[in-house]
């Protein structure tokens, strides 16, 4: 197995099921808009941008979009938060090709989360969810390191692609603790998306 030393991207293995995550289990399993039920679990729920740039995804990650790993695509990490705690950071790749019809304004969303824009046209189609326990050595990780310096221990995380058309966009979602510790779900009517 030596030829993995040369290509590390390929280590990079996610899991189908999340075997062993406990507590984490429900918040990793749901396929809805994870918008709306952290809106649902919090009195003020806001998206603070983190980082967007224009650059080349990491190869695993070009590779999922069916994308060529020189192309450059648009890179966009976010945390989630509730009532001002961190609960989830979000990393998405957005190729250039994706962002064209009905996807064209995900690249100007700014402070509004692109799981309201993704779940809103119902000709959306996602993959299965893929799960991981990242540590602090994964990119992912270390991404949401610099802008949550309280975090520590592995976290969970899963990813999936959105389908639009001709588009394909990658958002992985890293769980962070205090996602654990949020009140039960309000029954209020839910807040506009932010």
């Amino acid at each position: 197995m030596k030829v993995f030393a040369h290509f590390p991207q390929m280590r990079d293995r996610w899991l189908k099921k999340p075997i062993g995550s406990q507590h984490y289990r429900h918040w990793l399993s749901e396929r809805g808009s994870l918008t709306l039920r952290l809106q649902r679990h919090s009195r003020k729920f806001a998206v603070q941008p983190v980082r967007q740039a224009r650059a080349k995804p990491p190869f695993h990650e070009a590779q999922m979009l069916y994308a060529l790993p020189r192309q450059h695509s648009l890179l966009r990490d976010v945390i989630l938060r509730c009532d001002g705690e961190a609960v989830v950071f979000a990393h998405s790749v957005l190729p250039r090709q994706a962002m064209r019809g009905a996807w064209r304004g995900l690249g100007r969303l700014g402070n509004h989360s692109l799981g309201s824009a993704l779940f809103a046209d119902p000709c959306m189609c996602r993959d299965e969810l893929q799960y991981k326990k990242l540590s602090p050595r994964h990119f992912l990780y270390r991404l949401a390191a610099a802008h949550i310096p309280q975090l520590y221990g592995p976290v969970w995380a899963r990813r999936s692609v959105f389908r639009l058309h001709q588009g394909a966009v990658l958002v992985t979602e890293l769980f962070l603790p205090a996602v654990l510790t949020l009140p039960e779900a309000d029954n209020k009517a839910l807040q506009p998306s932010k």
